[in-house]
């Protein structure tokens, strides 16, 4: 379940004490009324003890009895609103905890075009070249600007070619799990292809658990909350393969493994990857604001932002964003991966994770990442070097 601190309630204003000086104006005015009407209506001799009591007595006892229970409703009132703040600050807290949860990067293994050329596409990202460019589209009828993998018939061939090699880089990368930690699997793939978890769960050698059918970051944050508690593994495996691809788009396999334990030979598990914010109301610069958050970075963090899909590179919302929660974030500290690979689709968060944290493992420095998966769907996560070691 995502974390939403903006649906917690406000904070309980302090209750007002009840005014002194109107309560003892009240006290007199009905001490007078009471002496009033009772030497107005009082039948026989005004003397005696019934007659001193309703005239003194009684109008100071309902005085006095109301202000009694409204000072006894002052005090419940303070009471409550002292519970209910204390229960707010423990549920933000415990809320901000749940936030702040982050996985080790295991292992990663990424398949586009450049790395078939064995160009690394983070380094290409960095120095924007080579760009896309315009290639004959697999439909052999449309010159488009395009990132292709290597041509089959279609897209499910085009997987089906990468089977072995996905099984076997997903079987190097769990030999590195302790033998006794569960591993979940997840497949989260276009539309093109079909679903082929049973085929890489019976081709890995690895006891494997498949986990709900999600797409996007959306995996990572429901693992994060139902499998927290109990040292495990998460493998994803993303691919976004085209039978006609758009303008502008690239072709990618990914797969990544993450755990949500430090482990003791470390590898890759330097680099920290923390709950993603997934914004639906395309109010970019509160998720980037609740990004930063859950990777506990401050404003003047060095970051650097890794950016793909829709007009992000262009439109000035991405900007301004930065210029609001993170000024060090910079136009040139920018990435645009589209550029040189094209925008991945289903594999486009997680390829981008991937660059992410290939060079936070190479500089040491916070990174950001940004998908735009729709015009009012961002989604956003930032990925940090290893401060401290230890449980999650």
């Amino acid at each position: 379940m995502p974390v939403n601190l903006d649906a917690i309630p406000d904070k309980a204003p302090d209750i007002t004490r009840p005014a002194t000086v109107r309560w003892i104006i009240a006290g007199i005015v009905i001490f007078l009324i009471g002496v009033g009407m009772t030497l107005w209506f009082w039948p026989g001799d005004r003397t005696g003890f019934k007659f001193w009591f309703t005239v003194i007595c009684l109008p100071t006892l309902i005085w006095g009895s109301a202000f009694a229970l409204r000072r006894i409703a002052y005090k419940l009132e303070r009471v409550g609103t002292a519970s209910w703040n204390k229960e707010r600050d423990l549920l933000i807290a415990s809320e901000l905890t749940r936030g702040q949860r982050y996985v080790w990067l295991v292992g990663e293994h990424l398949i586009n075009a450049l790395e078939a050329d064995g160009i690394k596409t983070h380094l290409a990202a960095l120095k924007r070249s080579p760009i896309l460019e315009p290639v004959l589209a697999r439909d052999n009828a449309s010159v488009i600007r395009h990132s292709t993998l290597p041509d089959r018939e279609t897209a499910a061939d085009i997987l089906n070619s990468y089977v072995t090699d996905i099984c076997g880089n997903a079987t190097n990368m769990l030999v590195r799990l302790p033998t006794d930690m569960p591993c979940y699997i997840a497949f989260d793939a276009c539309d093109s292809v079909a679903d082929i978890t049973d085929q890489l769960i019976s081709g890995i050698q690895y006891p494997l658990r498949r986990i709900r059918n999600l797409s996007g970051f959306s995996i990572l944050d429901y693992w994060l909350d139902r499998h927290h508690d109990i040292p495990s593994a998460l493998l994803v495996i993303s691919a976004q393969l085209y039978d006609i691809p758009p303008q502008d788009s690239g072709e990618s396999i990914t797969i990544m493994l993450v755990s949500n334990r430090q482990l003791a030979v470390k590898f890759l598990s330097s680099v920290r990857i923390h709950r993603p914010q997934i914004s639906k109301d395309a109010d970019l610069p509160q998720a980037l604001n609740k990004a930063m958050l859950w990777g506990k970075l401050p404003k003047t963090a060095p970051l650097r932002g890794w950016i793909t899909g829709g007009k992000m590179a262009s439109e000035e919302s991405w900007s301004q964003a930065c210029a609001t929660y993170a000024p060090e974030l910079t136009a040139h500290r920018n990435v645009n991966i589209d550029t040189v690979v094209g925008y991945a689709g289903t594999a486009a968060p997680w390829q981008s994770v991937i660059l992410a944290a290939r060079q936070c493992h190479a500089d040491e420095e916070p990174q950001i990442v940004a998908v735009e998966s729709a015009p009012s769907y961002h989604q956003l996560c930032a990925v940090t070097p290893a401060i401290s070691s230890g449980i999650v």
